[in-house]
């Protein structure tokens, strides 16, 4: 096991990495007063880890769960209210605490219910996919409103985050790959050539038994670690986060695809409007990525000319958006990230441009 310090600035929160380490959580619990102790998770990730997480606290705590249908549809203020309504109901205190045990969706829910009832309760991150690797990591918890985003949301970081890299080899090929694009995505932020290491470790598929793995994972983490210390708020430097997002989460309202092959796409979208609005061309979006991209069976024609119009309104609905003017990360070089205001008008003839070219 491996351990990671978060220096919130609620308060310093550990991080802990290694496989199995799901049958150990009432010791990273020893010596807590909480009062009861909520495990919220989804319906797939009951069946197979929360039998585990009740027997390992069911003698030192009172222990119950709530369970959550999968998928986006759950980060909604219906289910919100339902998962309040529940803790009100079984007596749920300032001293209970919530342990969310599942992708970016549970954790999202669970996180904001707990920032929020009684004005705040204790919150544990225990995340069971890739993709959560990203989102459980610096305390932005939100439900969706409709189809927008996120946007009911929180800064609210949890006590401490237990990831047992284990529940990752229960997760389909679909899921993995959305996780993976993070990690990806950290690669182009960092400039400590991650990039090219994950690249090396991957390049013929996604690989989550090769015995390096927790540590690229690791290494992936410690770079959302290191930006959300700097700017915790999302005022400045934590905004290179969104990389690829803010087309992705377009993509995302409009399509089946998961986040992170959304993502991906956005993040190449980005990748050629950096080359085009500071004449880079073939410096980002080379050959050898596109291939590699396909390689590992990312989509690469998810949308149309036809969507662009929709795609538009929903990222002007971003709540990154100001005065009608659309926030996109780009980057000056890998490891150097800016942000971009963009008209819409600009976007739509990048857009039209970068699909002549990956189509």
């Amino acid at each position: 096991m491996k351990q990671i310090i978060v220096n919130s600035s609620e308060r310093p929160y550990p991080i802990y990495v290694g496989k199995g380490i799901r049958h150990q959580f009432s010791y990273f619990l020893k010596g807590k007063s909480y009062s009861q102790v909520f495990v919220v998770t989804d319906e797939n990730v009951s069946k197979y880890y929360l039998d585990d997480i009740l027997v390992s606290l069911e003698k030192s705590f009172v222990v119950k769960s709530y369970t959550v249908k999968p998928g986006e549809a759950s980060k909604s203020l219906t289910v919100y209210e339902k998962l309040q309504q529940f803790l009100l109901k079984e007596n749920a205190d300032r001293h209970s605490a919530i342990i969310a045990l599942g992708g970016g969706v549970v954790g999202d829910l669970a996180g904001f219910v707990a920032s929020t009832y009684m004005r705040g309760i204790s919150f544990i991150q225990a995340p069971t996919t890739l993709l959560a690797h990203d989102s459980s990591v610096g305390g932005k918890v939100a439900i969706n409103l409709g189809k927008t985003k996120n946007v009911l949301g929180n800064f609210y970081a949890p006590d401490f985050i237990v990831y047992d890299t284990e529940t990752l080899f229960s997760l389909p090929e679909k899921e993995v790959r959305s996780g993976f694009a993070e990690m990806v995505k950290h690669g182009f932020l960092s400039k400590h050539h991650l990039l090219d290491y994950i690249r090396q470790r991957m390049e013929n598929r996604i690989d989550l038994t090769t015995n390096n793995f927790d540590d690229l994972l690791i290494d992936s983490i410690k770079v959302k670690q290191q930006i959300v210390e700097q700017d915790e708020k999302e005022s400045n430097i934590r905004k290179y986060l969104n990389l690829g997002h803010t087309l992705g989460h377009a993509i995302e309202a409009i399509t089946s695809h998961t986040h992170g092959e959304c993502v991906m796409y956005g993040m190449l979208f980005s990748l050629y409007t950096s080359e085009q609005l500071q004449g880079l061309h073939g410096k980002f979006l080379t050959e050898d990525l596109l291939q590699w991209i396909k390689h590992l069976n990312y989509p690469i024609d998810i949308i149309s000319e036809q969507d662009i119009d929709l795609l538009l309104k929903k990222m002007t609905n971003d709540k990154k958006t100001v005065n009608q003017h659309i926030h996109f990360v780009l980057l000056k070089d890998v490891g150097s990230p800016f942000v971009q205001q963009l008209k819409p008008n600009e976007i739509r003839q990048y857009l039209i441009g970068f699909m002549e070219k990956m189509y």
